[in-house]
């Protein structure tokens, strides 16, 4: 009998365990994939290129992308319902297919792909506004920005800031970030209608509000150039999960929460992939796998519709693109740091078509170089993606000559030139490094006029060059890629000129060099001592100076611009401002009343408050604490708004008393130390310094 019972219970627990066993079999496995691309830049087409260190012969191209998913997909057995496809932007723009179509046909083809979302790049504004509206409204991919807003739309929804998605079963929020510098980084018409939001407030809004509707995981798509540098984005952004974003390299990378994973080689060379799994009753992120893949061509099938789909795009558009226009008898090189051959011939032609003295090509705007046999439309759209008009203006030689100088100093990548030969030493420091300047085989007159060609994102881009923004007279002569080819029609063969425009005296002659940093620009008549007080007599003229080169009613210059020195300041050289200057920061104007003002001067007389020089007004001080301003133009009050000139980091410095973010403000010099140099020469060292303080 006890025998029978112990048989009975072995075979109930049997049953029962098998019965765990096939419930647990029964319930779906949830592990989240996320394969995700970076910088696609309209690219459909395998091509040659690097990924992680390795060159492959072909990789990318959309068919092959899709391919790879569904092969590793696959291979490592994921549910297909339960994969996501995901970009970061700047997908839209960059390759002839691209441009032609005005954006269309790459977004057209990442739908067919499958991509279920994507954020906005700078790049996805080339085509303009209007055409990123259709973009956004159209159905081929949803474009996520929680950062952007529409000023023209009533209710400002144009651009959907976050998805909830369902995949297999998993609730599944996306939040996507705009970029957030597009005043660096495309023409200004195109974002005149754009209103930029905070990038921490924005997305924690829309990640939170992504919980409430029953988001399991949370992952934001970024395309902002800031995310890569948060230091806490677990205390920044609570709810997201996962960080998928640009401009994250291999050292970026954290396993916790949220999970930062690293960008996508560029132009769909590469493909991330991201895992998560569903454990213990949570989703353990910290635990996720996440690597970056090659898609290389000749090791994964293609998807036969997508690549059917591509061929009939690429029949259409070859025709048009396989043009021969001329023909180079040699290799035009290409550089974003230095002179090259091809940025000398877009100059070249910059200069000739807008009937200039001199022409600027930034190498930012040129992509690649041109080598030796035909030249084909197709090698335009490549080494000009940018739809640039070519714009000619009036600039000072003082403005040219700080636009050269900023060049050479690296920051604003270097301008290729046409018109002008530069001498110049890389052995002295950023901002004075220039030699001679000639125009046209004449040295640089300082305070001569000059017409210059540039491009209109140049111009309207005062970040980088301020001294193009404020260029008079600019006139539009036409699109510059069509500019150039029409100049190349004109040329049967064309040869990579030898010359050298920018020549380095580095090691040449070390007398040249030595002479540019001893050159005399101003004399005083009276010397001027530095107390590293706001009422510094020296700090006094750097502010004076600054407020009427930037024609600003007054100007806030913190004491600690310059160092404490004992020897009064007689003769200005480039070498005395280098070492009495601590910073090379820029200058920029900002709006704001009177009230804001009174604010700053508090701030500056405060024990906790850095000094600042100011000028255009006299201060009053009082034993009771109180003070007194007394403009030198006119009277002051509290709600009158005035122009400022400030250092362009004060701000941040005194961000925890003051706010500058609703003040209107714009960049008018990269350098404050040429602004005061130039400032003193422009005036032969004649400047009166009033008394600011009593």
């Amino acid at each position: 009998m006890v025998r029978n019972l112990a048989v009975l219970a072995l075979v109930l627990i049997c049953m029962l365990t098998g019965m765990i066993v096939y419930d647990y079999m029964k319930i779906p496995s949830r592990n989240l994939v996320i394969f995700y691309t970076s910088n696609l830049r309209g690219q459909i087409k395998p091509f040659s290129g690097t990924v992680l260190d390795r060159q492959y012969d072909q990789v990318g191209g959309l068919a092959f992308i899709k391919g790879f998913i569904n092969d590793t997909s696959k291979a490592f057995n994921f549910n297909p319902e339960q994969v996501l496809l995901l970009d970061t932007g700047d997908a839209l723009f960059g390759t002839a297919e691209a441009s032609l179509t005005m954006g269309e046909v790459p977004l057209r083809l990442m739908g067919k792909a499958g991509y279920d979302a994507m954020t906005i790049g700078n790049m996805e504004f080339e085509y303009g506004f209007e055409a990123l509206k259709k973009f956004v409204n159209s159905n081929h991919v949803p474009m996520l920005a929680c950062n952007y807003r529409d000023v023209t739309s009533p209710v400002g929804d144009t651009f959907k800031g976050s998805m909830l998605i369902d995949k297999g079963g998993i609730k599944v929020g996306l939040v996507g970030l705009g970029h957030g510098q597009l005043a660096r980084n495309t023409r200004q018409d195109n974002i005149v209608n754009l209103e930029i939001t905070d990038m921490k407030s924005s997305v924690q809004k829309a990640a939170a509000m992504l919980r409430e509707k029953g988001a399991e995981v949370v992952v934001l798509i970024s395309h902002h150039p800031e995310l890569g540098g948060l230091e806490n984005p677990a205390e920044i952004f609570p709810d997201v999960d996962i960080i998928i974003g640009d401009l994250i390299g291999p050292g970026s990378i954290v396993s916790g929460k949220p999970m930062i994973c690293q960008t996508a080689p560029g132009r769909g060379a590469g493909v991330g992939m991201v895992k998560v799994s569903f454990v213990g009753g949570k989703w353990d992120i910290a635990r996720g796998f996440q690597r970056i893949f090659p898609v290389d061509a000749s090791k994964y099938s293609p998807d036969a519709d997508l690549a059917t789909e591509i061929s009939r795009v690429e029949a259409k558009i070859d025709s048009l693109l396989d043009e021969v226009i001329t023909k180079c008898t040699g290799n035009f090189s290409y550089s974003y740091t230095e002179e090259s051959s091809i940025g000398n011939l877009i100059a070249d032609c910059m200069r000739e078509t807008a009937g200039t003295q001199v022409a600027l090509a930034n190498s930012g705007g040129i992509k690649t170089s041109l080598s030796q046999g035909a030249v084909t439309l197709r090698h335009l759209y490549d080494i000009l993606p940018f739809e640039n008009n070519l714009v000619a203006v009036e600039l000072s030689g003082w403005q040219l000559e700080n636009l050269i100088e900023e060049s050479l100093s690296g920051k604003t990548g270097f301008l290729q030139a046409s018109g002008l030969n530069c001498t110049f030493s890389s052995s002295n420091p950023p901002g004075f490094r220039i030699i001679q300047i000639d125009v046209n085989n004449q040295p640089l007159e300082f305070n001569s006029t000059y017409t210059v060609a540039i491009n209109d994102f140049m111009h309207a881009n005062d970040y980088d060059w301020p001294e193009l923004a404020q260029g008079r007279n600019a006139k539009v002569k036409g699109l510059i890629r069509e500019n150039l080819e029409k100049y190349l029609r004109r040329q049967p063969e064309l040869a990579p000129a030898a010359e050298k425009r920018f020549q380095d005296f580095e090691e040449v002659d070390e007398t040249l060099r030595i002479q540019a940093l001893s050159y005399e620009l101003a004399s005083l008549s009276t010397p001027l001592s530095n107390d590293s007080t706001l009422d510094s007599e020296y700090c006094r003229l750097l502010a004076e100076v600054i407020r009427l080169e930037t024609t600003a009613d007054f100007c806030f210059i913190p004491v600690e611009t310059l160092t404490r020195t004992r020897e009064p300041l007689s003769e200005i050289t480039p070498a005395r401002v280098i070492s009495d200057f601590t910073t090379s920061e820029g200058v920029r104007v900002i709006e704001t009343d009177g009230a804001n003002i009174e604010k700053m001067l508090r701030w500056s007389l405060a024990s906790e408050g850095a000094p600042l020089a100011f000028a255009g007004f006299s201060l009053e001080k009082s034993d009771s604490g109180d003070s007194k301003i007394f403009p030198w133009n006119g009277n002051f009050a509290a709600d009158n708004i005035y122009r400022v000139a400030i250092t362009e980091n004060l701000p941040s410095r005194v961000s925890g008393y003051h706010d500058f973010s609703g003040a209107v403000s714009r960049k008018v010099f990269n350098d404050i130390r040429r602004a005061f140099i130039n400032g003193l020469r422009r005036r032969n060292g004649q400047v009166e310094i009033r008394r600011a303080l009593y």
